[in-house]
């Protein structure tokens, strides 16, 4: 458990404790400067946990956002290879042809190639709007953070 959450639950209960003392010291009529205090102390606690849940969830985008690039970047990794498959595919389908005897097996291997290279085509269009897109994101994540380091 992050540090932070055990200082979040530790402050969560404290801020029960002087709320405690406000309710029975309101009650009871005590001192109102006692009671301001309480109220005072109660209010820097909330501000301490709103910093801290601050804090957590910029540590949590950012955990999310280097796990959207990691994603991104074993997709593209997976790409490749497969697009190097195909290429080394075609590449043997084209030395066979080269050795094929008949024009029935010529053929089979130019359908093969014709329907590997379509496959590569769709494939090269995918990874251009992906690459499009995923630019856009970076940019939009990017903006972002320079913008909270800023504030």
């Amino acid at each position: 458990m992050h540090k932070l959450n055990k200082l979040a639950k530790i402050i969560e209960e404290r801020i029960g404790s002087p709320r405690e003392e406000v309710e029975i010291a309101t009650n009871v009529k005590l001192n109102s400067w006692y009671i301001i205090d309480r109220k005072d102390e109660i209010q820097s606690l909330y501000w301490t946990m709103r910093i801290i849940h601050w804090v957590l969830d910029r540590a949590h985008n950012k955990q999310q956002q280097q796990l959207e690039v990691s994603k991104m970047h074993l997709e593209l990794e997976d790409t490749k290879k497969f697009e190097n498959m195909l290429i080394d595919k075609i590449q043997e389908l084209e030395i066979e042809i080269e050795d094929s005897d008949t024009a029935r097996e010529k053929e089979i291997l130019l359908n093969e190639i014709d329907t590997l290279k379509c496959v590569l085509g769709h494939l090269f269009k995918l990874k251009l709007g992906d690459d499009e897109t995923r630019a856009i994101e970076i940019q939009v994540v990017a903006n972002k953070i320079n913008m909270k380091i800023q504030n």
